[in-house]
């Protein structure tokens, strides 16, 4: 039986990591990547396909999954803007869990998920289309992550936490049980947030706060 086709989205180092996810997966053939680049001809002995415009094309011959190879280390704007692209012509993104993450079966996971090696993924958490939980994170009880939320490696969020659309918490930030974090916010590094955060906030230290001057 052929396996479905898909398609990844980008070919920085990000996409990479999804190569090798689908890779592990074995359930779907990869058949190319995309790229505004247009120098790049091959992506680790596959095709570059085109620009994104190009998804179109392929979903008219056929192609109806697709998987985000673009990451953020700023921001989630840019995964936000092409997965709602794609999602408007048709696609459907696959789900991509690393065979060393502990994910609840009582987990709820939307769209376009991806969890990376060694992620706990605890009971009752909710995981919003587009989410993606890098290497060593945890996600805690009845939390709630809206769509198009990264979490970077060595995040921990505890329980009864919500992270709004399009908030990033980079590498090894701490959000401790029962905070509620706005959409599009940045937490910063290191930082440890232990009160609400607004909309649009960017907030650094232990314990977090919002920089003078940012909005």
């Amino acid at each position: 039986m052929n396996k479905p086709s898909v398609i990844i989205i980008g070919n920085g180092s990000h996409a990479r990591m999804i190569q090798e996810l689908i890779e592990e997966d074995g359930n779907y053939t990869i058949i190319g990547v995309t790229s505004n680049d247009e120098s790049a001809t091959d992506f680790y002995g596959y095709p570059v396909l085109g620009s994104d415009s190009i998804l179109e094309t392929y979903f008219q011959k056929g192609v109806k999954y697709a998987a985000m190879g673009i990451g953020g280390f700023k921001n989630n704007n840019l995964r936000r803007k092409v997965f709602n692209y794609a999602i408007s012509i048709g696609y459907q993104f696959i789900n991509l869990i690393h065979s060393s993450a502990v994910v609840s079966k009582y987990a709820k996971l939307g769209q376009g998920i991806v969890i990376n090696p060694n992620v706990v993924v605890n009971n009752e958490v909710v995981l919003g289309d587009n989410c993606m939980l890098a290497c060593g994170s945890i996600v805690s009880h009845e939390t709630i992550l809206e769509n198009h939320v990264l979490i970077s490696a060595g995040v921990v969020v505890g329980g009864n936490c919500t992270i709004g659309e399009g908030t990033l918490c980079a590498l090894g930030s701490k959000i401790v049980s029962g905070v509620n974090i706005g959409k599009n916010v940045l937490v910063a590094a290191g930082a440890v947030v232990v009160s609400n955060i607004e909309d649009n906030a960017k907030v650094f230290g232990v314990p977090a706060k919002k920089k003078i001057g940012t909005q």
